[in-house]
């Protein structure tokens, strides 16, 4: 690392889609922080240098927000096993693994990035004596970098446990081999800055609408960090621990979440399918709100949504290519219950063909595909991985669902606010068939697992479910417990006795119609059919075997691979560093 004397001022390009975006970052020109920092101007453009580094693949663009959620109880990694991402998805990462370096230095980078302006920012002369707009500019500038922060040390932490902390910029002299720091120790100096920088961030009705941080985004970033300081985490020499005084954090997410459903700031979009397909339109919800933070892509530059995540279709098709590798795991598919719309927004049973039509693929080949590339408005043809839509950090639902969690947690059981904030989101997921809305249980337990379950229907693919389970010291039963519901689902065995093993199918238009999809036929009645009316039949759950049922998280090792290996090469230049827990 080298004395920080000088930091690049960026212009920050904008899109033809008319949402501010932070993704093509050129360099044009050099100045003292003195100077930069005397400037709101400049200032926010060294912000959005901030968030530039979250687009890039080692960031939310891919890695992170792909590679890093995956395998649960409700999806997996496709393919076989390798040293980079399927590794990481099995469980079988080692120091050497391509996919865990980038992450960790771009962190490192964004860090520095934000310690220059929190330092600095304060120190400045239009800070300290420029006008009540220029204060007001600077304030949630500063807001907004402790925040950016707070963010970048919890996504270290949820993947590498304890890290080393540094909260001031790098200068000549410094020792850069800094220790790993316990992970409560900074989990309590992020949540003392999210309280700090949710005073000087402006509520969303007060900004530009856009994709940077807004007071509601900064409490729900509370909220998460706390809930994470309560729950469980692996720890040297520990294995899975519950954080300390656990009811305390449970406190600071539960208020945290109150004052933004109080503030009336953030709505639900009536419609779940709509919050998706207006990220693959590339516009910002300035309506509803609903998703508080997205990071802003590019269209040719970043994000791989509806490539990496997405129906596959065929590269000659109308809409482009797209190569998904995660898939949706059976047992997640036939959890949702009758009428809950989320299921079929979240996972995709067919294909696309070169000709624009959907063909049906087999069960252990459905994919995740919120965001689709059918869906981007306009049409991205050939095979350009690229689609600029935005990653979705925080929904407003999470908000709404950590604080019934908290509220269940401190008050031992569900109290009537905890329920009347679940209610909403089960009235939109149960829109079209209002009469199937299920009964939210009352006590304790029951409603903990209640909300286990809402959440991963909710967020699947939202990159989650993961941390969630780790938090809850779940994981290691929910994919035990995953893999005897699939190997139930292979056998077809109680509850799973009516999966169909076959389905009979039918083209209409672009789109498919089912003969069976909720009834077995067996093979005369299938010889039997009109196969002029319905002439395709595809194996469905007779694709089901025990090889890919093992293969889902094949490695994973409880109080062992909830966490991450730091890669060998930044081990190599710390010698205060080392691998934990085997690696």
């Amino acid at each position: 690392m080298k004395q920080i004397k000088y930091i690049i001022v960026s212009i920050i390009l904008l899109t033809t889609f008319g949402c501010e975006k932070f993704f093509e970052y050129e360099p044009v020109s050099l100045f003292s922080n003195e100077n930069i920092f005397a400037n709101p101007d400049y200032t926010e453009q060294t912000i959005l240098g901030i968030y530039q580094l979250m687009t890039r693949d080692e960031g939310y663009s891919k890695r992170v927000s792909m590679y890093y959620g995956v395998d649960t109880d409700i999806a997996k990694c496709s393919g076989e096993l390798d040293n980079g991402r399927r590794g990481i998805a099995k469980y079988a990462a080692n120091s050497g693994n391509s996919e865990i370096e980038q992450p960790w230095r771009n962190y490192y980078i964004a860090i520095e990035r934000a310690n220059i302006c929190i330092a600095n920012i304060p120190e400045s002369e239009v800070y300290i004596t420029g006008t009540e707009e220029d204060k007001i500019r600077m304030d949630y500038y500063y807001g907004e970098a402790i925040a950016l922060r707070a963010l970048f040390y919890f996504e270290l932490i949820r993947n590498w446990g304890d890290v080393p902390f540094k909260t001031v910029p790098s200068k000549a002299g410094d020792d850069f081999n800094l220790p790993k720091t316990d992970r409560d120790t900074i989990y309590e100096h992020l949540i003392a800055d999210l309280k700090m920088a949710a005073e000087l961030v402006p509520w969303r009705s007060e900004l530009e609408p856009g994709e940077r941080f807004n007071k509601g985004a900064v409490k729900g970033l509370l909220a998460r960090i706390a809930l994470a300081r309560g729950g469980y985490s692996l720890r040297v020499n520990g294995g899975m621990q519950r954080g300390s005084d656990h009811l305390k954090y449970y406190e600071i997410a539960r208020d945290a979440c109150r004052e933004v459903i109080e503030s009336g700031e953030h709505q639900l979009n009536p419609s779940y399918e709509n919050i998706f397909r207006t990220m693959c339109e590339r516009k910002v919800d300035t309506e509803y709100g609903e998703v508080m933070l997205e990071i802003g892509m590019g269209q040719y530059t970043s994000s791989e949504l509806g490539y990496y995540i997405g129906t596959r279709i065929h590269e000659d098709s109308k809409y482009g290519k797209c190569n998904p590798g995660v898939n949706a795991l059976p047992n997640y598919y036939y959890s949702f219950r009758e009428g809950d719309v989320r299921r079929d927004v979240t996972i995709v049973p067919y294909e696309i063909d070169e000709n624009n039509a959907n063909l049906l693929r087999q069960m252990a080949d459905m994919v995740i595909a919120k965001w689709r590339r059918e869906w981007i408005v306009p049409e991205q043809p050939g095979t350009d991985k690229f689609t600029g839509i935005n990653w979705p950090i925080l929904r407003y639902t999470d908000v709404l669902m950590m604080y019934a969690e908290a509220e269940n947690e401190l008050n031992n059981g569900p109290t009537p606010a905890a329920i009347d904030a679940m209610r909403p989101i089960l009235e939109r997921a149960y829109a079209k068939s209002p009469d199937k809305i299920p009964a939210i249980p009352a006590g304790k337990e029951a409603f903990f697992n209640f909300l286990v379950n809402e959440r991963a229907w909710e967020f699947g693919g939202e990159a989650l479910r993961k941390p969630d389970l780790i938090r809850w010291n779940l994981l290691d039963n929910k994919i035990n417990e995953m893999r005897a519901q699939l190997t139930k689902i292979m056998l077809g065995e109680t509850p799973y006795e009516n999966i169909p093993r076959k389905i009979v199918w039918r083209q209409k238009g672009t789109q498919i119609e089912y003969l069976n999809l909720d009834y077995v036929m067996d093979s005369v009645q299938i010889a039997e059919r009109d196969s002029l009316v319905w002439p395709n039949v595809t194996d469905w759950a007779d694709d089901l075997t025990e090889e890919y049922i093992l293969d889902i998280a094949a490695f994973f090792e409880p109080n062992r691979k909830e966490l991450l290996p730091i890669h060998q090469s930044v081990i190599d230049t710390n010698p205060n560093l080392k691998n934990d827990f085997g690696y």
